[in-house]
Formats: C-alpha cells, sequence, structure tokens
C-alpha cells in the first residue's frame, strides 16, 4: 500500500530577517522532507541553502542530536558524559541551586542566551525562570546590535518600529548601509530588493552580491562611515533637498550639526573614505529626493564608533523628512511591540525578587574567573565558546571546577563540552509558537511536526520541570504553552487562534502597511526627534553628531571583519556536514594587491595573530575585499576546525562607543605567512 503523506505548514524560527515560511512532508507519520512554502510571500517555495541542508539532515538526525540528559564524567572541555535520567538532572542542578538562593546570592548564577531558537515562547519564557531567583543576565544584544538600539532610542525614542517592507513600492531610493541580504536575509536580497522599483544603494566595504546587483555601490574604507554619512549631509544640504519644515517642527538640535557640514565636502569624504566624490553625490541627490528607505545593518554598529555611526546615519531621514509617510522611513529591528504584544509578558520581569541584573558579553570571561562572583552558570539558546569574544580567557574560565554549568542545547557544541548537567533541547519542528519576522511586519505559526527526539524537551518545559524541582509556587513559572499562544495571539488582536493561523503560515499584521512616526510623534523626553540628547553626553559621545573616523590600521597590521556567511550567519549550522563541505576550510580573505603586496597566493597558511589569540587560516584572494582588511567570517566550532578556535579568538572584547556593545568589526591583527 501506498504510504500516508500528510503536508504541515510551519515557520523557520532562525535569527533570520525572512522568517521563511515552510512544509514539512510526513509519510507514514514520520518527516520526509523540509521544504519552503510555495504560498509564502517570502520563501516562495525555497529555502536558503543552509536551512535545506540542516533541516533535512543533523536537525533530524537522532545520533547527530542531543536526546538524553547528562552528566560529566570526565575533565571539563573534553565532552565526556553519561547519560542520566530527567529526574536525576533536574535534582543535582536544583541541589546546587538551593544554597545558593538560600544565601540571598542569586546573582552569582549568571545565565547567557540569545537566538538558538527565535520563536517567542522558547526564546522569552525560560527568563522567568532567571527573574525568580534573580539571576545575573549576560545581556544577549551587546555580542550583537546593543550600541545600534541606544542611538535609535535616544534619538526616535525606539528603534524597533522600522518602515514597513511592503512600502517599497512607493520609495524611489533604498538605501541598505552596512547589511548583507545575500547572506543574512537570501529571499529579501533575491525577491524584495530586486523587485523593489526604486533604484538600490548599497554601502559596505565588501561588495557582496546584493552591492554588486546594487544600482550603486559605495565601498568605504572600515571606521569612515560617520564621515560618509556627513559628505552626503552635505551634499543633500547644497542641493536644497533638506526638509526645512520637517525639522523646523519635529526636531531639536540640527541647528546644531549644520556648521560642521560646511567642511564635509564630496571631496573630503573621498579623502577619508575611499569613496569617489562623484558617487558620493549620486548617492546624495538619489537619497534626498526621496521617497527613501534606509535599512541600517547589524554589522554597521559593531565597531568602536558604532554608537557615532548610527547617530550621523539617521541624520540622512531626519533631514530629508523622510519620516511618517509612505516610502520613507528606517529600518533596524520590528520588534514584537509593533504587533501589539507586550515585552513585557513572555519574560515575566516582575517576578524578579531585587534589582534586574545585567552584563556585557565583553566581560564575561572576566566575571567567570571570579568565583565569588559566578558559582553558577546556565547556557542555553547560545554557545558562548564559539561566539563570545576573548575566547581563549574564557574557555578557560570555563574550565572552573567550582563553577557549575549547566548547558542547554540539541547538540553537542563547544560550550556543552564543558558542562556539569547538559540537558537536550526540542528543535522547532517539534513544539507549536509563533514566529514574529523582524523585517516583515507579519506573525506566523511554528507547528509542531513530530515528537521531539528520545526524551528531548522544548526550552519552556524544561524550565517549568525545573521550577518544580525548585518547588516554586507562582503560576507563571508553569503557564502551559496552549495559555501562553491564546494569550499572545490576543495581544496582537488578530481574528484567529493558533488552530486557524496554523492552517494560514503566515499572516500580516495589518492588511496596509504601517508607516511609523506617521503622526510625528516620538518617545522622547521632547516628544521631537532628539538629534543631541543626555543620553549620549552620559555615554561620553559629543552633544553633536560628528563625522568619526577611525584610524587606518598600522603599519603590517589589518582591519579584520567576520560577518556571515551565505552558509554560517552563527553558529547554528556549524555541525552540519554538508554545509562544512560547502563552506571549506577556515580562510581569510584578501584583496589580491594586498597579497601580493606580502608575497602571498591563494591558498597559502597564514597565521592572523593580535594580542588577544592567533588563528591558523588559508588565503583565498577577492576584489570584493578592500586593500586593508582580511575576511574571515564567523559562525565556525572551535572544536570541529583544526586550529582549534574561530575567529572569536581575535576579539578582546574592546567596547563600542554605546550600551557596552561589540566593536568586533574594529579589530585588528597582523598576518604572518607560514612555511609548509
Amino acid at each position: 500500500m501506498p504510504g500516508v503523506t500528510e503536508s504541515i505548514r510551519t515557520t523557520c524560527p532562525r535569527d533570520c530577517y525572512d522568517a521563511c515560511g515552510m512544509i514539512v512532508i510526513k509519510t507514514d507519520g514520520v518527516i520526509d522532507r523540509v521544504k519552503g512554502d510555495p504560498d509564502h510571500s517570502v520563501s516562495r517555495g525555497t529555502l536558503c541553502g543552509k536551512c535545506t541542508l540542516a533541516y533535512n539532515a543533523e536537525w533530524r538526525d537522532p545520533k547527530a542530536r542531543l536526546s538524553t540528559p547528562l552528566k560529566r564524567i570526565g575533565p571539563k572541555g573534553q565532552g565526556e558524559f553519561a547519560p542520566i535520567s530527567w529526574d536525576e538532572a533536574l535534582e543535582t542542578i536544583a541541589a546546587q541551586l538551593r544554597p545558593i538562593l538560600a544565601e540571598g546570592d542569586g546573582a552569582s548564577v549568571i545565565q547567557t542566551h540569545y537566538t538558538g531558537t527565535f520563536s517567542l515562547i522558547g526564546y522569552a519564557f525560560p527568563l522567568r525562570f532567571f527573574h525568580k531567583i534573580g539571576a545575573t543576565e549576560v545581556d544577549p544584544d551587546t555580542v550583537c546590535n546593543k550600541a545600534g538600539h541606544a542611538a535609535l532610542e535616544a534619538i526616535f525614542g525606539t528603534s524597533m518600529d522600522g518602515f514597513d517592507p511592503r512600502s517599497a513600492k512607493e520609495a524611489s531610493c533604498i538605501l541598505v548601509w552596512g547589511a548583507n541580504p545575500s547572506a543574512s536575509a537570501p529571499h529579501i536580497h533575491k525577491h524584495w530588493l530586486a523587485e523593489a522599483p526604486g533604484k538600490v544603494i548599497v554601502i559596505d566595504p565588501i561588495r557582496h552580491p546584493t552591492a554588486e546587483a546594487a544600482d550603486l555601490h559605495l565601498q568605504p574604507f572600515p571606521g569612515t562611515d560617520a564621515a560618509l554619512a556627513f559628505a552626503l549631509l552635505h551634499v543633500i544640504e547644497r542641493e536644497g533637498l533638506l526638509d526645512q519644515s520637517f525639522l523646523e517642527a519635529h526636531v531639536s538640535g540640527w541647528e546644531d550639526v549644520l556648521p560642521t557640514l560646511t567642511s564635509c565636502t564630496p571631496e573630503w569624504g573621498e579623502s577619508v573614505t575611499g569613496v569617489p566624490a562623484a558617487l558620493i553625490i549620486e548617492a546624495a541627490i538619489l537619497y534626498g529626493r526621496g521617497p527613501s528607505l534606509l535599512w541600517l545593518g547589524q554589522g554597521l554598529q559593531r565597531q568602536r564608533s558604532g554608537g557615532a555611526v548610527f547617530r550621523a546615519c539617521s541624520l540622512l531621514p531626519i533631514a530629508t523628512g523622510s519620516l511618517g509617510k509612505p516610502g520613507t522611513g528606517f529600518l533596524y529591528l520590528n520588534g514584537t511591540d509593533s504587533r501589539g504584544i507586550n515585552p513585557s509578558y513572555l519574560p515575566g520581569a516582575h517576578l524578579n525578587p531585587g534589582i534586574p541584573l545585567s552584563l556585557s558579553h565583553m566581560d564575561l570571561a572576566e566575571r567567570l574567573e571570579d568565583a565569588d562572583q559566578s558559582r553558577m552558570l546556565f547556557c542555553w539558546n547560545n554557545n558562548i565558546a564559539a561566539s563570545s569574544p576573548r575566547q581563549a580567557r574564557l574557555r578557560a574560565a570555563l574550565t572552573r571546577e567550582d563553577l557549575f554549568t549547566v548547558a542547554i542545547d540539541l547538540f553537542p557544541t563547544d560550550t556543552t563540552d564543558y558542562a556539569d548537567i547538559v540537558l537536550p533541547a526540542a528543535s522547532f519542528l517539534e513544539f507549536d509558537d509563533l514566529v514574529c519576522s523582524y523585517f516583515n511586519y507579519s506573525v506566523s505559526a511554528q507547528v509542531k511536526a513530530s515528537e521531539p527526539i528520545g526524551e528531548s524537551l522544548p526550552n519552556q518545559e524544561i524550565f517549568r520541570r525545573l521550577a518544580s524541582a525548585m518547588n516554586f509556587t507562582e503560576p507563571e513559572l508553569f503557564e502551559s504553552d496552549t495559555a501562553m499562544l491564546a494569550a499572545l495571539l490576543k495581544q496582537t488582536g488578530l481574528p484567529l487562534d493558533f488552530a486557524a493561523l496554523s492552517v494560514r503560515g503566515t499572516v500580516d499584521f495589518r492588511e496596509e502597511p504601517l508607516i511609523p512616526f506617521a503622526d510625528k510623534k516620538f518617545a522622547t523626553p521632547s516628544g521631537k526627534i532628539e538629534i543631541t540628547s543626555l543620553q549620549f553626553e552620559a555615554a561620553g559621545l559629543p552633544r553633536v553628531p560628528v563625522p568619526v573616523v577611525q584610524p587606518r590600521p598600522a603599519e603590517g597590521r589589518l582591519r579584520v571583519l567576520s560577518p556571515a556567511s551565505p552558509w554560517l550567519m552563527n553558529s547554528s549550522y556549524s555541525n552540519v556536514e554538508k554545509v562544512r563541505a560547502q563552506s571549506g576550510p577556515a580562510d581569510v580573505g584578501l584583496h589580491p594587491l594586498e597579497a601580493q603586496r606580502r608575497g602571498l597566493q591563494a591558498g597559502d597558511s597564514v597565521l592572523l595573530r593580535n594580542e588577544t589569540g592567533q588563528l591558523t587560516l588559508q588565503v583565498s584572494l577577492s576584489e570584493r575585499i578592500p586593500p586593508g582588511v582580511a575576511l574571515v567570517h564567523k559562525g565556525r566550532w572551535p572544536k570541529l576546525d583544526p586550529s582549534g578556535a574561530n575567529v572569536n579568538v581575535l576579539n578582546g572584547g574592546e567596547r563600542a562607543d554605546m550600551a557596552e556593545s561589540s566593536s568586533v568589526h574594529s579589530v585588528e591583527a597582523e598576518l604572518i605567512p607560514l612555511t609548509n
């Protein structure tokens, strides 16, 4: 008899702009294939390469997945474990935690998490447990995008209400600055940008495929973005493209910027950034005439001057009045509260018995070295041994025998190798949840397509059980998935329940495109856009935005950029065998002229080294990379590479100028040829 086939519509919850719709094909109750949903407006029937490979292999492979709780039986870092029961695992954790809480020392429990899954409940519900015990949170955004958030919040009152991508049909220009959609938003690159009627401008040091496909590509040297913004503004002012009425009515501080613009000519911009003056003029006029959209990439602010850069770039929509009208606005990330969801509901911050404590990823290694300040560590939804700065120092701290460590993951990662107890997490295919794209204003169903592998459990169920083992009684710690899904959908105001949403897969939050700031009201102290702000002065920045330029690398050194690649946006796929095959050996990309100056050829082995660490790599050559830059893609698992490290071994944890955020794209290193 032929097998019984069924199709389940669900959503990819990866940390990605796309939030693709998917179809899970099952035969006789077993998943046969995961593919793109042909009826989904983003995926249009295909998934990106990495998700196609991962979701049809290791993510459904019991041999690759963690399937039972584990207890360490060997040295920390060696990954030697024995299986145990859930009861033993939970009681072992509770026995370590109870005396810490009895001493009122919950702050010495460090918990680190991020976007291993970005579905709403799986991402946020566990925070209720940590708020209950008063743990110290390692602020997840400090390793990624915190400086940009801080700058935009100070200026506009929010960083999470961006343009609606559907408004592109009314935009004459789309400016993508410091984002690489071809790697981090492949379907947006393939469809949205390609089909937009307006001109596309890309500003990025790397001529990636999105930049290559653009109408204009401006290629500044890293660290000169703020200067480029001021050069663009000079042209906009010179050409009479300022929106004076908007500036007078809705902006505070513009008059303080004007004197600086005078000397920021296109010719000056070329001398500082390397972008030809003619391109600066052309781009400024295209954007300034509008209506224009500005997409600010997260990679743009991962530099020492990240806050200053965002202040400068945000002046473009402000100066031209490109806000609050169809076809205008900026986008950093679109938050769930823009779809009516209460941001405090799932995390349950009210459960915290004191003042919430947080820690920057820049300080994590140092904190874990201190036995008084870190007695217990929980790692869930992330792989800190691969993705956090000061990699060598951090991994040494993780070997502390008196640091009781709990790791929760789908796979045996670099971080789980250091754990005392490892708990197996269920994948997104194995529980119901919601997904809210941080690009489109959509709400999507993540639908359970199969039972969890082995004894693995969804994040939320793990923490419900841990709360029970601790004899906690707060109802919020035990709220069911069904109740939370109903509450979340009620908050959106959408006229459908989870079952109805599951049939449709994805729905738009509103039928017509949203226009942020349409009322010209801003959640700042003055109610206006605040170019100058006490928040900037408190952060140690100048009162007025300035065209800051980071110094070029010293003689012999290179600026190291470590963006996503088409195969590794973060460390989520590095253990997928076919993804690793596509990625090839760890390499450092150089411009041919840079390689020639150093006597290097493609395939040569080199050592990339600085004061923090060193990494052995293979040279690759590309004219897409400017001279003076070393391109090393992020996301590789150190334990799966011969060098036992990845690019974060070079990241010394230097902070950006705001919010104790990462400045990983300001890392510099020397390149040393290795003899064969």
